[in-house]
């Protein structure tokens, strides 16, 4: 001992080996730095069933093509739903505050749950939790789809399907046949079936639940995913290669919700009763797709490639050598700088850091806490990440239907241009990123200097889009500003929500009896309706008690072509922007990880998404779906009962759902700027993590006290 009472290592130190002798030194020092439960905590399987054969897929390349196969089908769960989302309003009569509300689900389990599993997840098992929570998700995919099982297609796909009944048509000098049910003509009605108590129509509140829990559960499984298997990865690689594993695992898993437009878009494209084959066109608002067929797909998905991750060690092997080169590495430095410890020493010190790490305790989550919210960077970054999510969340709820409604298109192409567009710009943006990171190496200041550009960025996008659009439909019925014709005034039309389109394929009727039409041809696809009072071949017909019925014309079911093409340059930009602000992912995710020390990261990405969740996923779709609610110019009635919204103010629609994410957006930037502020000693690379290392471990032991080997590697008895 020293005059302070300090251990001194009496003994010769041992020279550090050539750079041939590597391999030796570092098993030499695996010996003294791991015990028999480190290298069992590396054998890949399940209980007794760990052989040999299975351990040589313990390696970090197989993991990240399991990670990126288990995210890609979990991604597609929530794209899936967003992409039938419409579908399910129509069919159950929802209205898109409800199913904003059914989102919200997801992201109510994320707030529940993510600090807990964040913070004691980190420390157990990692990929078993991470297996435990996909099959929640598959449990969820399968609970999504009971209510089509329990509630069938619906009275109105039915009735649209069905050519079962024929009648005459009623009404002057009326003899054509009508064939199929379910089709208001003038002066001829269906019956509303309103159920023999009365009941019927409006939401159903039975579907409401099942959907809901399905998204609850399968939040618990995106809170394990996204916390612990973040953190396993990053524990697992080399610091300089994270962001080239981390934008290859990204690519993969966005195929995810891409692949979950494309299944959607294709579901979709079937009708919701695959038995049936109804007259209509998929761009007739009343089409239904089978919406149901994708959850299930999604589930078995999940059940097969999240049973891969139960077989994943807790810990690599490949970590328990790069640990080992660590100690080597700061021997040498020692070494090189006039010190005289030797390898013992290090490894020792090490391996009392490992066993004197916190605990999951109580008061060591409360010193985590503090430890992070009083980090200015992390801080600022959680700032800016969750007001954005704000207002990119409610956006991209409600984007497939927008595209339904503002440019006329089916819910099929609304999902396959919606996904192609997220392949093309993520692929691209996030790759790039990611090889400019890995190799270039740019500073942290360039790289939160740039958040702040894409930011910006995103602002413009959102103000220019909100000003590309097609014009407002005028249709001709029961609708704000349209004035119901003469032709048609007594025809004892319902409000029905049934569009037409006249032979001139440009005037647009609310309904087929409010074009004074008497006979239906159901046969053909689309409907036609024939003997329009208010159609001729060229104007509409004032006298509608003419003598000659060969002078009315006739409609087609569905929209009248839509002579806008601004679809294609709202694409386009939205490609440009995203592509643009993809590469910054990467960055973005660096920066958060290398904000916190390493006993944080869990913790630190728990609390992200609580926060995220519980201040952004859940009021944005409630709140923007309300606003959404708002532009409503024609609502489904049916006994009494207001259900699914069929027909919007489409320029006020397209001005709120861009103009709030832009307000909002822009609030987020000064979370950018904190962090730009104070960022400049950030290592996103791992240049200082040896010394890091070193000092948190001479922390956690016990300050500067020196080691003896004659201690035998045991910690000093004072600390």
């Amino acid at each position: 001992m020293d005059q302070k009472g300090n251990l001194v290592d009496t003994e010769p130190k041992p020279t550090i080996n050539p750079p041939e002798n590597k391999d030796k030194e570092h098993e030499e020092v695996g010996q003294l730095l791991h015990d028999e439960e480190d290298l069992k905590n590396t054998r890949c399987g399940i209980g007794p069933f760990k052989p040999s054969w299975l351990q040589v897929l313990a390696r970090k390349e197989v993991y990240v093509l399991v990670y990126c196969m288990v995210g890609m089908v979990q991604g597609m769960f929530f794209t899936y739903t967003v992409s039938v989302i419409s579908t399910i309003e129509k069919r159950f009569k929802l209205t898109s505050k409800q199913t904003g509300a059914i989102l919200t689900g997801n992201d109510i389990s994320q707030v529940l749950l993510s600090l807990f599993l964040g913070y004691y997840g980190n420390y157990g098992h990692r990929p078993r939790w991470m297996a435990v929570g996909v099959m929640f998700a598959a449990g969820s995919g399968f609970g999504a789809a009971l209510p089509h099982f329990i509630y069938g297609p619906g009275e109105d796909a039915i009735a649209l399907a069905g050519v079962t009944s024929t009648f005459e048509g009623a009404g002057d000098n009326s003899t054509e046949t009508y064939t199929g049910k379910g089709q208001e003509l003038c002066f001829s009605h269906p019956a509303e079936n309103c159920g023999p108590d009365g009941s019927g129509g409006g939401s159903y509140i039975g579907p409401i639940i099942f959907f809901f829990c399905s998204q609850f559960f399968v939040g618990i499984a995106i809170s394990i995913f996204y916390s612990i298997g973040v953190t396993y990865l990053d524990d697992n690689i080399n610091k300089k290669t994270y962001p080239v594993y981390y934008s290859i695992s990204f690519m993969l898993r966005i195929l995810g919700p891409v692949l979950g437009f494309f299944v959607g878009g294709k579901c979709l494209s079937t009708w919701i009763d695959p038995n049936e084959a109804p007259p209509l066109t998929r761009k007739d608002p009343r089409w239904l797709g089978a919406w149901w067929i994708g959850y299930l797909f999604i589930g078995s998905g999940l059940i097969f490639s999240g049973s891969l991750l139960f077989l994943f060690p807790r810990k690599l092997p490949a970590t328990l050598r790069r640990e080992a080169k660590r100690v080597v590495r700061q021997a040498e430095r020692d070494r090189k700088e006039g010190g005289d410890r030797g390898l013992s020493y290090f490894a020792s010190l090490a391996r009392q850091s490992k066993e004197s790490q916190e605990k999951p305790t109580l008061p060591n989550l409360k010193k985590a806490l503090k430890r992070l919210f009083t980090n200015k960077i992390w801080v600022g970054n959680l700032f800016n990440t969750t007001v954005y999510v704000l207002a990119a969340s409610g956006y991209w709820n409600f984007k497939p239907k927008y595209l339904e409604n503002q440019f006329r298109k089916s819910s099929t192409e609304a999902n396959y241009y919606t996904g192609i567009a997220s392949l093309v710009s993520l692929v691209l943006g996030t790759g790039l990123g990611g090889a400019v990171l890995r190799w270039a190496q740019p500073g942290p200041r360039f790289v939160t200097g740039y958040n702040i550009f894409i930011t910006l960025l995103y602002v413009c996008s959102y103000v220019s889009l909100m000003f590309i659009g097609c014009p407002k439909l005028q249709v001709v019925g029961p609708v704000e500003g349209s004035a119901i014709p003469d032709c048609s005034s007594n025809c004892g039309c319902s409000e029905k929500y049934s569009p037409v389109c006249s032979e001139d394929q440009t005037t647009l009727f609310y309904s087929p009896c409010f074009a004074g039409c008497t006979a239906a041809n159901v046969s053909s696809s689309p409907i036609v309706y024939s003997n329009c009072r208010c159609v001729t071949n060229a104007t509409i017909q004032d006298d509608y008690s003419a003598q000659n019925s060969t002078l009315f014309g006739s409609v087609t079911s569905g929209y009248c072509p839509e002579p806008c093409n601004n679809f294609f340059k709202y694409i386009i930009i939205q490609c440009i922007v995203k592509t643009i602000a993809s590469t910054g992912r990467v960055g973005s995710s660096l920066i958060h990880l290398r904000s916190v020390s390493d006993e944080d990261k869990g913790l630190a990405l728990g609390l992200l998404t609580v926060f995220i969740s519980f201040f952004g996923f859940i009021p944005a779709p409630i709140m923007m779906g309300a606003i959404i609610d708002s532009a409503c110019l024609v609502w489904d009635t049916s006994c009494g009962k207001t259900g699914n919204c069929w027909l919007y103010d489409s320029d006020k629609f397209r001005t709120i759902l861009h103009l709030v994410p832009a307000v909002f957006v822009f609030i987020s930037v000064f979370g950018d700027i904190v962090v730009f502020y104070y960022s400049r000693q950030l290592d996103l690379y791992g240049d200082r993590e040896d010394q890091v290392q070193l000092e948190r471990a001479r922390r956690l032991v016990g300050g500067n006290a020196t080691l003896s080997k004659s201690q035998n590697l045991d910690p000093p008895a004072d600390t």
